[in-house]
């Protein structure tokens, strides 16, 4: 799979969340809730967009691997 976030090819991993989770060999580990995957909201922002979101998800969600959120779009 390309990385939600940053387009490099990446990995995919089992999960139970609501939504998926990324292994990126450039962004690390993270998660991206259904919701945004729904409706498409992060593929539509610029690349540095969405690196800004995922960057306000690790410094948000501190000790915890980092969720793209919707309220983080």
């Amino acid at each position: 799979m390309e990385c939600p976030v940053c387009g490099t090819n990446s990995e995919e991993l089992p999960t139970t969340i609501n939504g998926i989770t990324v292994l990126c060999p450039t962004c690390g580990k993270y998660d991206v809730s259904s919701a945004v995957i729904a409706t498409g909201q992060l593929q539509r922002l610029e690349p540095e967009q969405r690196r800004d979101v995922l960057n306000k998800a690790k410094r948000w969600q501190l000790g915890k691997r980092p969720m793209i959120t919707t309220h983080l779009l």
